[in-house]
C-alpha cells in the first residue's frame, strides 16, 4: 500500500489552528507566570512587614526614619547595602538598612517584577548595591504645616489615626532613586497585573489595584499635604481619621 501524505492545504489548516491555539494560550502563560510572580512578592512584603513589626518592638512602636542625613552631614560608616544615592559601602543608611538585621535576607527588597534594573549615576555608570523595590510613603515624613526631615522618624502608631488602613510601603522602580512615593510616583503601582502590594502600618501586607484617577491628578495637588489629603484616598495621609481604604 501506498503511503498518503498531508495535502498543502491540510498543513495550512494544521499550522493556522496552532498559531490560533498560541494566541490564545501564550497571554494565559503570561498572565500565569506574573501571578505567580505578584505571590512571590507579596509573600516578600509580608516579610518586611514582619521586620518592620519587629524593629517597632525594639522601637517603643516608633515607624524607622525614611534614611539617615546624606553627604557632607554624614560621612558613615555604616554605609547602606542598596543601590541608592552613591550606593553600598558610600551611602547612608536607609530605611531598609534598618529593617534587615531583623530579616537576615536582603532579596526580599527586590520584587521579581521589577525589571526597572539597577540605579545608574550621570555618567550611566550602575550603582553598587542590592536593588530596592520598595518606598516608604511620602506623607507620613510630609505632614501638614511643613516638611518633615526624612532623618527624624516616621512617628509611632499611637500618634496614627487608624494604622491598619494607613500605607507606610509601597512599591516602587529600582532605579528611581526615592525613599519616599506618593500618588503620583507611580513607577511599581502597577507592576503586578495592575495592581500592586502594600505594607500598612500595623505592619500587615496586602495587595491592590491601582486607581487610574491617581493620574488625573496635577502633581502640584500631590506635593501639597494639605491639598492631597482632601483627594478621596485617606490610606495615603496618617493625620485622616478615615479607614475606609477607598481605592
Amino acid at each position: 500500500m501506498k503511503g498518503r501524505a498531508f495535502t498543502l492545504i491540510e498543513l495550512l489548516v494544521v499550522i493556522a489552528i496552532i498559531a490560533i491555539l498560541a494566541a490564545i494560550l501564550f497571554p494565559v502563560f503570561a498572565q500565569a507566570k506574573e501571578a505567580a510572580k505578584k505571590t512571590q512578592c507579596l509573600s516578600n512584603t509580608k516579610q518586611i512587614g514582619i521586620g518592620l513589626y519587629l524593629y517597632m518592638q525594639d522601637s517603643d512602636d516608633t515607624l524607622p526614619m525614611a534614611n539617615y542625613p546624606g553627604a557632607p552631614a554624614y560621612v558613615g560608616p555604616p554605609f547602606t547595602v542598596f543601590s541608592w544615592h552613591s550606593g553600598a559601602g558610600k551611602a547612608e543608611l536607609s530605611w531598609a538598612d534598618l529593617l534587615l538585621p531583623y530579616m537576615k535576607n536582603i532579596a526580599v527588597f527586590s520584587c521579581p517584577s521589577d525589571g526597572s534594573g539597577p540605579l545608574h549615576d550621570a555618567n550611566n555608570n550602575p550603582i553598587p548595591g542590592q536593588p530596592l523595590s520598595f518606598a516608604l510613603n511620602y506623607y507620613i515624613y510630609r505632614l501638614p504645616g511643613g516638611a518633615v526631615n526624612f532623618s527624624i522618624t516616621g512617628g509611632t502608631l499611637d500618634s496614627m489615626t487608624a494604622p491598619a488602613s494607613k500605607i507606610f510601603i509601597a512599591e516602587t522602580a529600582s532605579n528611581s532613586n526615592r525613599e519616599i512615593v506618593r500618588p503620583d510616583r507611580f513607577g511599581g503601582f502597577e507592576r503586578h497585573l495592575k495592581g500592586s502590594n502594600y505594607v500598612f502600618a500595623d505592619t500587615h501586607a496586602k495587595y491592590h489595584l491601582m486607581p487610574q484617577w491617581w493620574k488625573t491628578v496635577p502633581s502640584s495637588v500631590w506635593g501639597s499635604p494639605e491639598q492631597a489629603s482632601l483627594q478621596p484616598c485617606p490610606q495615603w495621609f496618617p493625620w485622616v481619621a478615615d479607614d475606609s481604604e477607598k481605592w
